[in-house]
């Protein structure tokens, strides 16, 4: 249900994380050695999601989110409030991560979340703090259960994803309740590892089941410690399925990419869905100028309806310098607009 009818031509888009500030750091490390009480810890995170809006906004952004300020590494924080659910260590702690370091959860119980995921939370404390269009993402359940070892209580991950989808649907339903509009989930793009495709079409379109809101699905290719997860980056795959999910906004990475398979949504989309196209490399250091990015846009022109194209950065940008990732949103801006000026 695409509710946007005031946007510019080639709306720009933050994914969801913003830049970590420096401090942001070195609180969390004190919170580890439990320096910090509950109204410290409370201040801190408050005081870095008013720091990512007021900065995205400066930046010039038609859609915004809260930062992600609140979350530890993306995902890591919502699984606290998983019942049933308990952290395990690695079995190699040294060295860089690899396949090896997938498992950080296992099942003990079945899975319940009885206070809901803090999505609400996170919504209330953003939406009073600015007028600009708010994005509100959540991991789906292959990007849940992909850390989450079955254990004795779920056959395999499959079965766990299974086991998450009506929680997370509860948990969309509550904080459009609470005044969300647009609702994106990120999921990666190697789904075939343990949900063949046309059950992971199933599973989205259950998540996102009754939701009143705009849905966009970002289909992601990792972003840990700038490096992508997978290492065949391709929607070739995906893209016949893209008709059959129950997304308004497709989400597809280009520019890390080299603005490889920029026809693939024109090919396979339905013609009621929009394309918010990766545009910035959040996996490169460097800053691209405007005029590059207006260069990539025009690579998915040749191909795409401009009144369907939003654009964006790759992935988020949590594991960007906030100072690089402030000036990579002034340069999408900036190149959005001389867009516009070409008409």
């Amino acid at each position: 249900m695409y509710h946007y009818s005031d946007l510019p031509a080639f709306p720009t888009q933050v994914i969801g994380s913003y830049g970590t500030p420096g401090w942001l750091f070195v609180v969390r490390e004190a919170m580890k050695r439990g320096e910090l009480g509950s109204v410290d810890v409370r201040e801190v995170f408050d005081d870095a999601t008013m720091l990512a809006i007021m900065e995205q906004e400066e930046a010039g952004l038609d859609v915004i989110s809260d930062g992600e300020m609140r979350r530890f590494n993306f995902l890591v924080g919502f699984y606290d409030y998983m019942q049933g659910v308990e952290a395990i260590p690695w079995e190699r702690q040294l060295g860089y991560p690899g396949p090896d370091m997938i498992d950080a959860f296992v099942v003990r119980e079945p899975i319940q979340t009885p206070q809901g995921l803090g999505l609400v939370e996170e919504l209330e404390f953003a939406r009073v703090r600015t007028q600009r269009h708010l994005v509100t993402p959540l991991g789906g359940p292959v990007t849940f259960a992909f850390r989450i070892n079955p254990g004795e209580v779920y056959r395999d991950k499959r079965e766990v994803a299974w086991a998450l989808v009506p929680l997370l649907n509860q948990e969309l339903k509550d904080v459009v309740a609470a005044g969300a509009t647009h609702i994106q989930v990120d999921e990666p793009s190697a789904i075939d590892d343990f949900v063949p495709l046309a059950e992971f079409v199933d599973m989205f379109n259950a998540m996102v089941e009754g939701v009143e809101a705009t849905i966009g699905l970002h289909i992601c290719f990792g972003n840990f410690l700038g490096r992508p997860a997978v290492a065949h980056r391709t929607y070739e795959h995906i893209a016949p399925w893209f008709g059959k999910m129950d997304a308004d906004i497709l989400h597809l990475e280009f520019a890390n990419r080299g603005m490889w398979q920029a026809d693939l949504f024109a090919r396979h989309a339905r013609d009621d869905q929009f394309l918010s196209a990766g545009v910035v490399d959040v996996k490169a250091r460097a800053v691209e100028s405007p005029e590059i990015i207006v260069e990539r846009t025009r690579e998915l022109l040749k191909v795409n309806d401009a009144k369907r194209l939003w654009l964006s950065s790759d992935c988020g940008y949590s594991m960007t310098a906030r100072h690089v990732a402030r000036d990579k949103l002034r340069a999408l801006v900036q190149a959005a607009r001389i867009l516009r000026a070409e008409g």
